[in-house]
């Protein structure tokens, strides 16, 4: 693996473990799966991680529940008119089974990762996801106009 690669895992997986969400003895990880206890809504979970091919940082909040079948489409447009105004992500969801999760990337090809670049990453999506899921998770119940 490329030594950029390996000092962005260690780092992440010490911005994980300052913010409680990562064990610090958990080693190193190239993926870390967060839940987040009940109620699980309106996300259940983040996952957080490094694609070493890639070069890439992940992060990607799944909601929960999973969108009515009768409310799919009428959230695809909603998703599609939300994703249009936002600077960084998108939101996403699995038309097969109404799954729907926040999704942010950010490529590092050739250099690494610093904690406060991370620490501010996630800070951006948690923002973005606290200040859109009313009414998201309006759309996903089908209580949001087309």
């Amino acid at each position: 693996m490329k030594d950029n690669v390996l000092a962005t895992m260690e780092t992440l997986r010490l911005v994980l473990s300052e913010i409680n969400w990562a064990s610090d003895e958990s080693g190193l990880q190239t993926v870390y799966c967060i839940g987040f206890g009940p109620p699980h809504a309106p996300v259940s979970g983040v996952v957080v991680g490094v694609d070493p091919d890639t070069e890439s940082f992940i992060f990607l909040a799944n909601f929960f529940p999973h969108a009515l079948t009768g409310n799919r489409e009428a959230l695809e447009r909603y998703i599609t008119r939300t994703n249009w105004n936002l600077t960084i992500g998108s939101f996403e969801m699995n038309c097969d089974d109404g799954g729907v999760r926040f999704r942010l990337g950010l490529d590092f090809t050739g250099s690494e990762l610093s904690a406060p670049t991370i620490r501010h990453v996630i800070l951006s999506a948690m923002k973005i996801i606290e200040e859109h899921s009313p009414s998201l998770c309006n759309a996903m119940a089908g209580c949001v106009a087309n």
